[in-house]
């Protein structure tokens, strides 16, 4: 059997890129393409600012709340969730999810038409309004500290 011939091309990189290589001239095989800059354009009407918003706060390690117009009348504003933030809003927020669960099992099995309420009161503007201004309070609370 006959041994296979060393190849005339080989493939080096050359400021970060790949180049083809002919063995007995020494020389590219081709002529590189032209670099290409990635496309980065911004909105004109758009500052510029992080891509994307951190999600833990560089001085204390603990995690930013960025706050939603849906339920923060001061919204979006951002709340880092240090400890003082996980003993008020924390126990809170337990407290009202556990109450929620049991109001809504006790009223599943014995009134299940009752289950209708709260999304019935969820449509009334001045409720919810009300429920803004209350949650609103509590994250100023926080956030003043």
């Amino acid at each position: 059997m006959t041994e296979v011939p060393p190849s005339r091309y080989k493939v080096v990189e050359r400021d970060r890129r790949l180049v083809v290589i002919d063995t007995l001239t020494g020389q590219p095989a081709s002529a590189p393409g032209p670099i290409v800059p990635p496309d980065r354009q911004l909105a004109p009407d758009r500052p510029i600012t992080e891509t994307e918003p951190r999600r833990i706060d560089d001085r204390s390690g603990a995690q930013v709340l960025t706050t939603s117009p849906l339920y923060d009348l001061k919204a979006p504003r951002r709340i880092v969730m240090g400890d003082r933030f996980n003993d008020r809003i924390g126990k809170a927020i337990g407290g009202w999810l556990i109450g929620l669960f049991f109001a809504f099992s006790i009223a599943f099995l014995f009134f299940p038409w009752l289950i209708v309420v709260p999304f019935v009161l969820a449509l009334q503007p001045k409720l919810r309004a009300a429920i803004r201004q209350w949650i609103t309070a509590r994250l100023d609370d926080v956030e003043r500290g």
